[in-house]
């Protein structure tokens, strides 16, 4: 499996950059809109321009609506990868669960596709989306998410935030807190970073730190170019 997990979206120029080596020459993307509460359409045209704009800029790429609402598998199966877009993660698991989506894309994924995540769409590749920082506006009461990686994201990630109120709960806290029930391991990704799992190691990338979290020991941070140890 080949993973590419994102901060925030769209991606941004350097995560943009870095897609046609992860790619490996494959064009067809189908881009899912289901975590978006706002207008799909328009979203997605936004997010097409920023990936595929016109030649010198564009790097070729055919990006397809996967809207989870309409005749969702059928794009799915015309696409060569998959990109998860951001957005609400409660809405975008509750879609992606009515959609029959979930399990079309877990049998994609493990066949080859490649994925990639950002913001929503990184939360949803772990076990579960318990460590997102949306509000489950839709009332979401199933929570098991793709679980192509064995970690959690927890994105836009802030190890201190000037604008906070005073004693507010940090990510650190609440992340302590995800430990006290769940073992598995949190990467939190600063803005501009990202992860790629591949052939079972995860690399840090980007402009920006990741932060690792494991139960039972101090947090450490990552530095772009590294290896996660989540052993």
């Amino acid at each position: 499996m080949r993973i590419f997990l994102h901060s925030g979206g769209p991606l941004g120029p350097a995560g943009r950059a870095a897609l046609p080596e992860f790619l490996r020459g494959l064009t067809r993307i189908a881009f899912v809109t289901a975590a978006s509460l706002h207008d799909e359409g328009v979203y997605f045209e936004r997010i097409r321009a920023a990936l595929a704009p016109p030649p010198p800029e564009g790097a070729g790429l055919d990006v397809l609506h996967l809207r989870w609402d309409d005749r969702p598998l059928e794009t799915l199966r015309r696409a060569d990868a998959l990109f998860m877009g951001g957005g609400n993660t409660y809405a975008l698991l509750k879609r992606l669960a009515a959609s029959g989506l979930l399990q079309a894309i877990r049998e994609g994924v493990s066949g080859g596709m490649p994925y990639m995540g950002a913001s929503a769409g990184s939360n949803v590749a772990g076990p579960n989306i318990l460590t997102t920082n949306d509000w489950n506006v839709v009332a979401l009461d199933r929570f098991e998410a793709l679980g192509l990686v064995p970690f959690n994201i927890n994105p836009h990630y802030r190890e201190t935030d000037p604008v906070m109120a005073p004693f507010s709960e940090t990510r650190d806290d609440r992340i302590r807190e995800y430990h006290v029930v769940n073992a598995n391991p949190v990467l939190g990704l600063e803005e501009g970073s990202w992860v790629v799992a591949e052939n079972g190691a995860v690399t840090a990338h980007g402009a920006a730190r990741v932060k690792l979290f494991r139960r039972g020991t101090d947090p450490a941070w990552i530095e772009p170019g590294a290896r996660v140890p989540l052993g």
